[in-house]
């Protein structure tokens, strides 16, 4: 693995940990509006918190980027059905 994986590797990481605990926080800040009776921003509060722990469990680095048009090698290049096949 060379520098630049290593460094894109530890980039995706550190996102994931920070969506994690940013749903943490909208949790929290759930929680408190509950407390406070403030319905609408705890609705809100909700979304957040849901949107950011599903980006950090979901889209986590197990995505795949398909780009038929730059591959990393020749021997790569996809034909326009195996492209098709693949979305």
């Amino acid at each position: 693995m060379g520098l630049l994986s290593s460094v894109k590797h530890f980039g995706l990481r550190l996102i994931e940990l920070s969506l994690g605990l940013h749903g943490i926080m909208h949790i929290f800040e759930f929680g408190m509006a509950i407390y406070e009776e403030a319905y609408l921003t705890a609705s809100l509060a909700a979304f957040g918190a849901t949107t950011m722990i599903l980006g950090a469990v979901l889209l986590g680095h197990t995505h795949d980027h398909i780009h038929p048009h730059h591959p990393t090698t020749e021997t790569e290049i996809p034909s326009v059905a195996e492209y098709e096949d693949r979305l």
